[in-house]
């Protein structure tokens, strides 16, 4: 797992490092400029000849740019620095570096900001560009010189085609909230960059709001010594993984392997309940039953000859009050209920699924419309027993409702938000989204996914996700925690394998289902 951490909490690892255990601040900030080409080695590598352009602010963050510039210049790299203040404005470890690198670097080379005349850009062949103006903890609307220089920087690495590498943060982003709190007729300034070395740790502002698309390619720069191990966030590594791949014994049964009991689909939404009943199936389970509306279920029991089918009393295809009666034997017989994909919310549903909800003493996975039911009255998540884990797979909007706020608050916080809910309630929350995040009410303890992409974004990946959920807790519930890092780790990777194969354009939620076994492969063959 790598640590994730708050402004506020990097600066007290900086404090940690300095003064407990006693790191000179300019071996920190040597520390984060050789991390920092690290991160280049690869641009550095296709980009011979090329000058690497540095952007430095007046405080640390500059001091890093700037320690950066004597390193490239000790292996012979045309380093060029920009300085967004006097050199007698920087703060006292920047100033340090700027002393020992005025030794070493051509004067010619170094260019106060704002340029009096920037036509000499144009003739410049660079290759990477740097900023190094802003770290974490800014905060606000940018001020001058700095709104400036984002400009400077986007337009020029757009105009040369350069690589853009941000240190700890990408200038501009809110690196608590994921926000860009600048705007420029009506458009954001930020720095958008293809890499962000941060420095020690990741900041929580990575995976919230904005920062997805401004970020580019995460890396950390280690700073010499491990975070403290109180750590609430953090993001799921491929490492992580391989040890939560379910075990099957030779002499293992199909009822040795779980069984998930799926209430869902609808009238015309019969494929929610079809792609997750699926999902669960090629995670491994032993077997899967689908209760669904009566008027549907040749619909669903079509869509794959392995499932179990099992008709409920319905109304205008959708299940009914009545059916509890019916769904009974079968709730005592399951392992996991997966309840809501592809049901509607009508008045007889929801008292169905109420009635579900409270009464079935059996670990539940809660998505689509039984969340809709449940933000109706968030106060029947403290009647469930605790003794039966609760899963909740909200999508932002689905999110949004259960708190009862709005999305765009949502996304400026969503972590703390999420933390903050899972604990109220004691329920275990997959937040689906970019990326997506697992919490645990067991450790109070937040995990961010690190497979996926834009492909995704398609009608019935959640349904999937749910399906694969509750698959893969119905082969191993005695550790909630796993089985959704678990699921949530391959439904990624599968959907990462066949956006490779097919184009994120053109892929389907159907198709993360079909790549799943070259997801469970991969981690297995590691």
């Amino acid at each position: 797992m790598l640590p994730v951490l708050s402004s506020a909490e990097s600066h007290a690892y900086d404090d940690f490092l300095i003064k407990k255990i006693g790191f000179d601040p300019l071996v920190l900030m040597e520390n984060a400029a050789r991390g920092a080409l690290a991160a280049m080695k690869d641009w550095l590598a296709t980009a011979d000849g090329k000058s690497i352009l540095i952007f430095c602010g007046k405080g640390n963050n500059g001091g890093d740019g700037l320690a950066l510039a004597r390193l490239l210049l000790e292996q012979d790299r045309d380093a060029l620095v920009v300085l967004t203040a006097k050199p007698t404005e920087l703060s006292k470890e920047s100033a340090a570096e700027y002393k020992i690198l005025k030794k070493i670097i051509d004067p010619d080379n170094i260019f106060q900001f704002p340029f009096q005349d920037d036509h000499f850009l144009s003739h410049l062949d660079v290759g990477v560009i740097v900023d190094a103006l802003l770290g974490s903890g800014a905060s606000g609307r940018l001020k001058k010189p700095y709104d400036d220089a984002v400009l400077t920087i986007n337009g020029l690495a757009k105009a040369i085609n350069a690589k853009v590498l941000s240190l700890d943060v990408p200038t501009g982003l809110h690196s608590d909230t994921g926000a860009i709190e600048t705007m420029i007729k009506e458009k954001p300034v930020c720095v958008f960059a293809d890499r962000t070395i941060a420095m020690g740790t990741l900041k929580t502002g990575f995976f919230q709001g904005f920062a997805p698309d401004v970020t580019g390619e995460l890396a950390v720069a280690p700073l010499g010594a491990p975070t403290p191990t109180e750590v609430t966030v953090n993001v799921i590594e491929r490492s992580d993984i391989a040890a939560l791949l379910p075990v099957r014994f030779k002499t293992a049964s199909k009822f040795d392997e779980g069984h998930v009991l799926s209430i869902a689909g609808s009238r015309g939404m019969t494929g929610a309940a079809a792609m997750s009943a699926q999902a669960a199936l090629r995670s491994g389970c032993g077997l899967v039953t689908v209760a669904t509306a009566a008027s549907e279920r040749s619909i669903v029991a079509s869509s794959m000859p392995e499932l179990m089918t099992i008709p409920l009393s319905d109304q205008d295809g959708n299940p009914t009050f009545a059916a509890f009666k019916e769904l009974e034997p079968l709730i005592e017989r399951a392992d996991v209920i997966l309840l809501g994909p592809g049901i509607r919310n009508t008045k007889e549903s929801n008292r169905l699924m109420k009635e579900i909800f409270l009464k079935a003493k059996k670990p539940m996975v809660c998505d689509a419309g039984a969340l809709s039911m449940i933000a109706e009255d968030t106060s029947m998540l403290k009647k469930r027993s605790k003794d039966m884990p609760t899963i909740l797979t909200p999508h932002a909007g689905e999110m949004a409702r259960l708190l009862g706020i709005t999305r765009d608050k949502l996304e400026k916080d969503r972590i703390a938000l999420a933390l903050d809910f899972a604990k109220e309630y004691s329920v275990f929350l997959v937040l689906k989204g970019a990326p997506t995040l697992v919490v645990s009410p067991e450790d109070e303890g937040a995990y961010i996914n690190s497979t996926g992409n834009p492909g995704m974004a398609t009608a019935g990946s959640g349904d999937v996700l749910a399906g694969m959920i509750a698959g893969n807790l119905a082969q191993d519930t005695a550790s909630i925690l796993h089985g959704l890092i678990f699921s949530v780790y391959t439904h990624g990777l599968a959907g990462d394998i066949a956006a490779n194969e097919l184009t994120m354009s053109y892929m389907t939620a159907t198709d993360i289902i079909k790549y799943l076994p070259k997801a469970f492969k991969e981690l297995a063959v590691e």
